[in-house]
């Protein structure tokens, strides 16, 4: 998902999109906070040549997008918090995020997201033949999103990028073998466990279209023969 697509509202600020202007979100005190998220339709968002500079600061800063409040598509709206000084407070990613770049606050990454553990991750994974069980479904997007937007509160941040990208590496090469394998034996189906959704994505495409290459080979080496006498 492309969060930084989505415009956070708090309550009260419906009116100020009525009003034709997209304003940042305020976090409040330490009440919970009430939100509302929503989707930006593209066709809404300037040419192509912007559209990265404003949708990073969609979140951020008064933005000049004009739009009516009609066109927002609402995802999911709920309550967070209570919000103290000092007191951590879990909350979702995405609007972790959006305060950390606003500077309101300091993330902890989670307890997987060190070097130790990670080395372990990474030698067990080049160690095993098969796949081993990731400490996240979403290792790689949480890894990407917290050291893109908070690598300051992350301890030896690059160390951990290099972990995090090895055992990529090693998961895909596995991943392409599997593939080859399940190609050249002309299988029907297979079975891999410990895959994530985005490591599946990365193999998906090819895949599909393999197998229906393989699927119209086999149809054109059909003999000839066989299908006249089928009309018979």
């Amino acid at each position: 998902m492309h969060w930084e697509h989505f415009l956070l509202l708090l309550k009260g600020e419906e009116q100020k999109v009525c009003e034709q202007e997209l304003w940042e979100a305020r976090e409040g005190n330490s009440d919970a906070i009430q939100f509302r998220l929503f989707k930006i339709p593209w066709k809404f968002i300037p040419s192509r040549h912007d559209r990265d500079q404003t949708s990073r600061g969609v979140l951020r800063h008064p933005s000049p997008l004009q739009l009516p409040y009609s066109h927002l598509q609402l995802i999911f709206q709920g309550d967070l918090g209570p919000f103290n000084p000092g007191l951590p407070v879990e909350v979702p990613v995405w609007l972790a995020i959006s305060l950390k770049q606003r500077q309101k606050c300091r993330l902890i990454p989670p307890e997987w997201m060190d070097v130790e553990k990670l080395e372990e991750i990474r030698d067990q994974e080049r160690k095993e033949d098969t796949f081993t069980p990731m400490p996240s479904p979403y290792y790689m997007e949480l890894t990407k999103l917290l050291l893109n937007y908070a690598s300051d509160n992350i301890p030896k941040a690059d160390e951990i990028r290099t972990l995090v990208k090895d055992t990529w590496d090693t998961r895909m090469a596995k991943l392409r073998l599997s593939a080859d394998s399940f190609v050249r034996q002309q299988e029907a189906h297979a079975k891999l466990d410990n895959l994530t959704l985005m490591e599946i994505n990365t193999i998906g495409t090819f895949l599909t279209q393999a197998l229906d290459h393989m699927y119209k080979l086999r149809t054109n080496l059909q003999p000839s023969g066989s299908a006249e006498s089928q009309d018979f």
